[in-house]
């Protein structure tokens, strides 16, 4: 159980008293590097940092069915230290507000209240929300014609609908829902229910903590090898286990929108995500299993997977994870998957996959590897050689030897969901990806990977599954007009900054689920981009249209050269007109309903620069060489006002990053379609706020790179030490920086570095290390991408320990951390023993512990108060040495 940690009182949050006295009765001057309780920064910090970027708006997703309205979630900035504090459990990283009953996250994220634009006429529709509540995000009904969200209460959490076209809300349910896991409302496909979790009816209390400790904790491992990285949180006593055990409760429940009648869906359990069929009839329930563990976070526990029915009857379990104490479990995120035995490569998956409800037909679909014939060996892996044709593939499969290729099959299970398993739909000897369809049903589409690329295949349903090839892999690789798609958003259509690439444009159905576009002559479907970057032009974004039973390409659209124009989603199945977002460097982003046939746009946002000074800040990009012939960027800033053979104070702000070699550290340069292109764009932590102080910031790139027969980060100090080197000598050259005034700093991974690099160079004044790990033994079974153990790279791990060189440390260091670091690897206990150590060894250093925040504070007060004493301690170490900066209390 996480108590709660002190608050800041009252008096040390309030402004200081102008006639706070000294022990010599002179009014103190306050310190900003040493005074308790939040201060603010200079002005035109706090400025930056509390700049109302919510009232800018980027309008992409229009409602579903009439596509008319525009809906906006209402912001209302930086989350406020009263939502970030409230009291709340933290079990084993499965934090909750326990009074509102819900997920801690949507306590902190929550918002003001929504505003609905009808984009043709202009109005702006208020939405009514409860008083008292702040709002969770809001999920549009399958027809569009209302939204739902969770209220969110003090001590409760409600779901309420709004009606898009007056804006009035009312509640839907009458007793708090249970938004631990399950953190929104579900529609069914025809509107009229939600399928919710709610607190079970007549729960009791929330336990308490006996008064006294029936015992010691107990944790045994007899002969098990169980190598787990560095986790937060976990459970601690068995009265977390039986906290965990009621917030995990609920009741799923299927609430009558108009009626508010509930229908409870089986007995109470243990649930942790809820997934109902579009008639809402039956529901997969992924359920926490016993035992709980003392040893893995919540999120590996054990879990069981089943289809149920309305009344709560198990028909069939779909998976089930046990929890694993004496064994490593799988890291999805590990970019180097273990083989399988003797070094062979793992056998195929011949379970089903990609599970999920038929929107049309009812019961479920999924895909499946073909049973090896009579005499094959049952492990042989899938030959996925591309094909140059649909119709080739198939006839390649229809006389592969038994052991080159095994079909995959897409199958269809209805209920009562037997263990004969599904009929199937569809064959193909590649490997399916995906299956979507157009909104009538009538059309399967479905993605096949193969050895060459990725094929999207149209099945004509009521043409006996005639099958032609809407895409093939040669088509999205043509020099110019290879495609840089993106994902559908919410509305479908291409996504914005950051979106991953995608096939065709989707939007999303009348059943609740995202469709293939396809023109109301049945005759096309869509897929968009962008061109390719080029040196000194802007890429432009384009829609072609792809008749279905010819693979033909026709090019409707392509933006203008001077801006830099993405396309989210299309207003009409004909792609007659879309919602798109225009910017430049020097254009802020607005949001446009545009004609693609006339070329007419109709402006739906008036967004502004909210901070000129830094969007007019000057830009560079600096090439650094090293000695040893390895090269990188450097970007650099500089004030608006900069005035070129001017050397500044410089602060460096970086994260390392691990490369096998030069041409790998290359290819990672590739940026994202019309990066350069867009106007810039600052969160309120971005350094380069800094520039307004006087100083250039440097964020170079920092490769640590593999030698022949070694890792990465055996080369760790010294690429870190010529890196900075390099940066400094190039900066130099160019007379930007003052060599003799420069800081560091960075954040997690940053922090690290930067602390190494003030124990092992002596090129910096000061330094900022915020939620690090300074110390590797602490990290013993593996760190970053370090994929050893401490006893493994015994010497690696060591040298890569600033804690064990603090006496080495040169200049002033800064350390900040969050005291509910959830972060893997980066406890607190890192900052507070580095901290313990200076201060013995007599550096200058200093740590502020921020209450309340995760790895990266968001709560406006500890935003404000990090800049308040960042540029406090950079202005006296780095810019004046010996210099007393100011301060101003919140």
């Amino acid at each position: 159980m996480l108590l709660p940690l002190a608050a800041v009182s009252a008096q040390n949050r309030a402004p200081k008293s102008a006639d706070t006295k000294s022990a010599e009765g002179k009014p103190a001057e306050p310190n900003p590097l040493a005074d308790e309780g939040y201060i603010a920064p200079p002005p035109s910090i706090a400025r930056l940092v509390a700049a109302p970027r919510e009232q800018n708006v980027n309008f992409s997703a229009p409602n579903p069915g009439s596509r008319q309205y525009f809906l906006r979630t209402m912001s209302d900035g930086l989350p406020s230290l009263q939502n970030v504090g409230k009291a709340h459990h933290n079990l084993g990283g499965f934090q909750v507000d326990y009074r509102g009953n819900r997920d801690r996250a949507l306590t902190m994220r929550s918002s003001a209240g929504f505003e609905i634009t009808e984009w043709a006429s202009g109005r702006k529709i208020p939405v009514v929300v409860p008083a008292g509540a702040r709002v969770s995000t809001p999920v549009w009904s399958p027809n569009g014609l209302q939204f739902a969200f969770l209220a969110l209460f003090e001590d409760a959490t409600q779901i309420y609908v709004a009606d898009a076209a007056t804006g009035k809300a009312r509640a839907v349910t009458t007793r708090s829902t249970l938004s631990t896991n399950v953190t929104a409302p579900e529609w069914t496909a025809d509107g009229t229910t939600i399928v919710t979790v709610l607190v079970p009816d007549a729960r009791a209390p929330e336990p308490k903590e006996p008064r006294l400790a029936a015992g010691p904790m107990v944790r045994l491992n007899e002969n098990n090898k169980l190598k787990t990285r560095t986790y937060p949180d976990l459970l601690a006593s068995p009265f977390e286990k039986t906290l965990l055990e009621y917030h995990t409760t609920g009741q799923l429940a299927v609430v009558n929108v108009k009626t508010r009648a509930v229908k409870k869906v089986g007995a109470p359990g243990l649930i942790r995500s809820i997934d109902s069929s579009p008639d809402g009839q039956y529901f997969r329930v992924t359920y926490v299993e016993k035992p709980f563990s003392y040893l893995l976070p919540v999120a590996s526990y054990g879990t069981r997977e089943v289809v149920i029915d309305g009344a709560g009857t198990v028909l069939r379990e779909l998976s089930k994870r046990t929890l694993r104490e004496g064994e490593e479990p799988a890291d999805p995120t590990d970019p180097q998957p273990r083989a399988g035995p003797a070094g062979r490569a793992a056998p195929i998956d011949t379970g089903k996959r990609n599970i999920a409800w038929h929107p049309f037909a009812g019961g479920l679909l999924y895909a499946q590897i073909a049973p090896a014939p009579a005499g094959a060996a049952s492990g042989a892996r899938v030959d996925s050689a591309a094909t140059a044709s649909a119709t080739a593939s198939a006839t390649a499969s229809a006389t592969a030897s038994a052991t080159a290729r095994r079909a995959d099959r897409l199958m269809h299970w209805t209920a009562p969901f037997d263990s004969t398993g599904g009929t199937t739909l569809y064959e193909t000897a590649n490997r399916i990806a995906s299956v979507q369809f157009s909104d009538d049903g009538k059309i399967m589409f479905v993605s096949e990977t193969a050895t060459g690329g990725t094929f999207e295949q149209a099945i004509f349903l009521d043409e006996n599954n005639a099958r032609f090839t809407v895409i093939a892999p040669r088509a999205r690789d043509r020099g110019a007009d290879s495609l840089a798609r993106a994902a559908a958003a919410p509305a479908g259509g291409a996504g914005g900054r950051g979106a991953r690439t995608s096939e065709l444009v989707t939007r999303p159905g009348r059943r609740g689920v995202p469709v293939v576009v396809v023109s109301t002559d049945g005759k096309y479907v869509f897929t968009q981009g962008t061109t390719p970057d080029s040196v000194g032009k802007t890429p432009r974004a384009f829609v072609e249209k792809i008749e279905i039973r010819t693979g033909t390409r026709s090019r409707l659209y392509e933006s203008a050269a001077d801006v830099f124009e993405t396309i989210y989603a299309p207003l009409d199945d004909d792609f007659t007109r879309v919602v798109v977002q225009r910017e430049s460097p020097t254009v802020v982003p607005q949001s446009y309903v545009l004609t693609l046939a006339s070329r007419e746009a109709k402006q739906l946002t008036n967004n502004v620069d909210l901070m000129p000074e830094i969007t007019k800040a000057v830009r560079k990009t600096v090439v650094a060489r090293r000695a040893d012939g390895y090269s990188f960027n450097v970007k650099v800033t500089l004030p608006a006002d900069y005035k070129e053979g001017t050397r500044l104070p410089a602060m460096f702000w970086f994260y390392p990053r691990e490369y096998d070699n030069q041409e790998a550290y290359n290819r990672s340069l590739t940026p994202g379609a019309g990066a350069a292109n867009r106007f810039p764009t600052y969160g309120p932590r971005s350094l380069a706020f800094i520039v307004t102080q006087g100083y250039a910031l440097i964020e170079p790139d920092a490769p640590i790179f593999a030698s022949e027969g070694q890792l990465p980060n055996d080369n760790y100090v010294v690429d870190l030490r010529n890196n900075l080197a390099a940066v400094i000598d190039a900066l130099d050259t160019l007379a930007i920086v003052d060599r003799q005034r420069l800081g560091i700093g960075g954040h997690s991974y940053g922090a690290f570095s930067t602390v190494n690099a003030m124990v092992h160079t002596p090129f910096f004044k000061a330094g900022i290390a915020g939620d690090g790990a300074y110390n590797r033994t602490l990290t013993p079974n593996g760190f970053q991408s370090e994929r050893r153990d401490l006893w493994q790279g015994r010497q690696t791990y060591l040298e890569m320990s600033p804690f064990l060189y603090a006496d080495q440390l040169n200049g002033a260091l800064l350390m900040y951390h969050s005291t509910e670091d959830q972060n893997v690897g980066t406890d607190p206990i890192n900052s507070i023993k580095m901290f313990h150590a200076l201060q013995g060894l007599g550096k200058t250093a200093s740590l502020y512990m921020y209450p309340y925040e995760d790895h990266g504070p968001v709560a406006r007060e500890t935003v404000l108060d990090q800049w308040a004493r960042w540029v406090a301690w950079l202005d006296k170490y780095v810019k004046n040495a010996g210099g007393k900066p100011k301060v101003t209390t919140m």
